[in-house]
């Protein structure tokens, strides 16, 4: 249980935290199939796999850090 002096701050948090992991979403989504090929030299198809998963899971950890810092 969070205390009330300590309630701001962990939503404050949570929701940085959480608009973070969007980001970092949206970057893979994009670029992370093309970085991933480039600098580890896995092929393009594995690659390309790798970064909208890496997608997916960064967006589904903020949205969830998200909706925690809103129901605090």
């Amino acid at each position: 249980m969070v205390e009330a002096y300590m309630r701001p701050a962990m939503k404050f948090l949570l929701q940085g935290i959480g608009s973070l992991l969007l980001v970092i979403a949206g970057l893979s989504f994009f670029w992370g199939g093309r970085a991933l090929h480039e600098f580890l030299g896995v092929d393009r198809l594995l690659a390309e796999l790798g970064g909208l998963t890496l997608a997916a899971v960064a967006g589904l950890l903020g949205m969830l850090a998200k909706g925690a810092g809103d129901t605090l």
